[in-house]
Order: C-alpha cells, then sequence, then structure tokens
C-alpha cells in the first residue's frame, strides 16, 4: 500500500474544509494518501497554493512506477563512491533522495540520515541527488553526517528519469530488490513504505492502479472536464464508498467546482445515512452552506448533530465556539446557542471540571442571545464546578463581568 500524503486536506482544498482531519479511521488507505496527487489536481482547480517545490523543467517522460528502474546520470559524485542500480539488482533495495539547496529541499536531511543508519542493517541503500553543480553540492554537505553516496544532477538527467511533472522536491523513490520502481513520494512517509516493502506487504499493483486514476483525474482536472472527474471519483467510490478521501474530493467537487452545493449535501446525505455517527461528515456539510452563503440551512444540519451528538458535550461546544466566532455578517447566534444548551443538558459528563467548561460557554452563549441575567446564573454555576481548577479565575472573572453587566443595565435608563 502505498503512502504518498504530500500535503494537508486544507491546503490543497480550501480554509472551509480545515475541520476535516485524518484521524482514527480505520481505512488504511485514508490514512496513506493514496489519492494525494487527486489533491494536487484539485489544488489548481481550486486556486489554492502548493508548498513543496515544483520539479525542475522536464525534458524526458519520467519512468512508470512498476517499471525497471533507470540506471542514474549525474554529473558527479560528491560524497561516497559511485552506486550503479544494476549493480544492486537481486542484492538491495535502493532509496533514491532528491534534493535542492534550499529550506525546503534540505529539511528532511536529518530524518533521511537517521533512516539511512537504521536500514542500512536491512540491506537498504540510500542514494541523495542534489540538483545543483559539484562544487555547490560539496560545500553544502561538508558540514554534514550523511551515511550515503550523494550525486550532483545540475545537468537533470537523473531528476527527469525519475520525478514526473506532479512531483515535488524533496522527493524519496524506493528501488525493489528485483530493479522495479516501486514508489516516489515525500520523505516524511519514506519509513512505513519501506517497512511495507521489506515486509513484502507492499502492494505494487494497486500502487499502479492508484496513480493511473490519479493520472487520469488530473488530466480532466487540467482541461477542466468536471464530470469526467465526477464519473472517475464515483467508480473508486463504487469500491470504497465511506473512503473519507474520496468523500472529500467528490463534496469539493460538486460544491466548489461545479457550483452545484444540493448535489454535495444531497451525496453527503447518502453517506451519513450509512456512517451516522461520523461527524466529519456532518461538518462536510455545514462547510458546504457556508461556502455556499446558505446559512438558513445550517439549522437542521445542526440539528442532526445534536440528535446524533448529544452524548458528547465537548463536542457540540466546539462547534458552537467556531460559530460564535464568526463574522457578523454570517454569524448565526441560534445555532450557537442550540448546541450550547445541548451540551449544558448533556445526559453526563466526564467531571467537573468538564462540566464546568460546558457550563461556562453556555453561559457566553446566554450573554450573547441577550439574557445577561441568566447568563450569570450559570457562570456562577460553572465557578463552583471549576473551583480548585486552573480555569477558576477565569470562570470568576465571568461572573463579575456578567454581574456588571447587568448593573450597568439597570442604571441606563
Amino acid at each position: 500500500m502505498g503512502h504518498d500524503c504530500e500535503r494537508t486536506f486544507s491546503a490543497l482544498c480550501g480554509v472551509h474544509f480545515q475541520m476535516v482531519q485524518f484521524t482514527g479511521e480505520k481505512n488504511e488507505m485514508m490514512k496513506s494518501g493514496k489519492f494525494a496527487a487527486v489533491f494536487a489536481a484539485f489544488a489548481l482547480g481550486l486556486g489554492s497554493a502548493v508548498h513543496a517545490a515544483p520539479p525542475p523543467q522536464q525534458q524526458t517522460v519520467a519512468a512508470a512506477t512498476g517499471s525497471v528502474a533507470p540506471e542514474l546520470d549525474v554529473a558527479a559524485w560528491a560524497q561516497g563512491g559511485e552506486v550503479r542500480l544494476s549493480e544492486l539488482k537481486g542484492k538491495k533495495y535502493a532509496v533514491l533522495f532528491f534534493w535542492t539547496i534550499s529550506k525546503q529541499g534540505t529539511e528532511n536531511f536529518a530524518d533521511v540520515a537517521k533512516l539511512a543508519k537504521e536500514y542500512e542493517k536491512k540491506d537498504v541503500v540510500f542514494i541523495g541527488i542534489g540538483i545543483d553543480s559539484a562544487d555547490a553540492v560539496k560545500n553544502f554537505i561538508r558540514l554534514k553526517e550523511l551515511p550515503f553516496s550523494v550525486a550532483a544532477d545540475d545537468k537533470l538527467a537523473s531528476v527527469n528519469l525519475y520525478m514526473r511533472e506532479r512531483d515535488r522536491v524533496p522527493m524519496a523513490a524506493v528501488i525493489g530488490r528485483d530493479g522495479l520502481l516501486y514508489w516516489r513520494g515525500q520523505p516524511q512517509v519514506l519509513k512505513p513504505v519501506l517497512d511495507e516493502v521489506l515486509s513484502g506487504k507492499f502492494d505494487l499493483k494497486g500502487r499502479i492502479e492508484r496513480e493511473n486514476f490519479s493520472q487520469s483525474v488530473m488530466d480532466a482536472m487540467k482541461i477542466k472536464d468536471y464530470p469526467t472527474v465526477l464519473k472517475l471519483l464515483d467508480a473508486e467510490l463504487g469500491i470504497y464508498p465511506d473512503n473519507m478521501e474520496l468523500v472529500s474530493l467528490k463534496v469539493r467537487l460538486l460544491a466548489s467546482l461545479m457550483n452545484k452545493p444540493e448535489a454535495a449535501t444531497a451525496f453527503l446525505d447518502e453517506v451519513i445515512a450509512r456512517q451516522p455517527k461520523n461527524l466529519k461528515f456532518y461538518q462536510m456539510a455545514v462547510a458546504v452552506l457556508k461556502e455556499a452563503d446558505r446559512f438558513n440551512e445550517l439549522g437542521a444540519w445542526f440539528d442532526r448533530i445534536i440528535a446524533n451528538f448529544g452524548d458528547q458535550p465537548v463536542t457540540l461546544v466546539k462547534l458552537a465556539q467556531e460559530e460564535m466566532n464568526q463574522p457578523v455578517g454570517e454569524l448565526r447566534l441560534e445555532n450557537a446557542f442550540k448546541l450550547c444548551r445541548a451540551a449544558y443538558q448533556a445526559p453526563k459528563f466526564k467531571d467537573n471540571r468538564e462540566k464546568g467548561f460546558i457550563f461556562g460557554e453556555y453561559a457566553r452563549s446566554l450573554y450573547y442571545c441577550g439574557r445577561p441575567e441568566k447568563a450569570l446564573e450559570v457562570s456562577k454555576e460553572a465557578m463552583v464546578l471549576l473551583k480548585d481548577t486552573p480555569e477558576f479565575e477565569k470562570a470568576k472573572s465571568y461572573v463579575i463581568f456578567y454581574n456588571t453587566v447587568l448593573s450597568l443595565g439597570r442604571q441606563i435608563k
């Protein structure tokens, strides 16, 4: 199974979806970032920034995953002896580490050096390839302890053999003992890939299928053929119907690129029918409606969240906090209030500290809704609950504040 998660979903698909985190999901494909290349295509369609450095200008077609890894063609070896991939075949695995002389290009040096030492005993040979002149590469690595050979590729010969248009520097490539090119991606996720390769669990066929799918999506995205992208996503969803990455991509495609928010929320309804306890899908729907300025529809979705997550008061309050922090034009106090009230009425709390936190936020929502006297009453309860905790002084300050507001209100005629 490949690991290719080069960027966070929030960076690629817009700030409105930054709440959607890939955590705790039993679907291993989601965590491995199999659709990272598709995210890159969506980033182009949405005008999002790409943080990693793009590859140098391509002059040749890069080797395909699953093909025989081409021999390295470099200008000079700046450190260590020459390494020929053909001599490693049948004996050792190889890891190529492409980098540039820049903060982005070298920020993974320490981790890569550590991995090289760790996997040296497991028949893995690391090879560094600096995309610069031999002198520049030598000077740059002079004070670095790199336990592997380093080459300079200022002519971009090896770069063009291995780096595809969608790849970014720094990049690692894994070559199997059989001499085949298994994987290319960001060094941050190199270790789990190596572990799968060495254990015989790496799914090369599946990797090739995923990359072919990603390339098809990217090709369609380039010409803004969104109906074709939708068909491709639907085909994958037929196999992996609840994969978080695929669901997110389809929602983003429908809502932002095809301007069909109704279709996006209808699709999420189908997903939620299968997974009613997955909060992330509800959050996606809320994000879609906000982006489409359909604020009048948010209440119904928050009602559904309360119905399904009423036993999770902290979750409800965190959603309420997000609502209370919206700009005035997008502020919907009724939603924040109903979420806080539901949290306040939760059947149980973990401890008094959690209960005090919930009560304090409910008091804040009451104050925002024009009920300072009720806010004062509830905040006093919160202060008692938070006695002997770090939050006590803050709770006390709210009691003083609400009391002051009430006092001033009585004085104003």
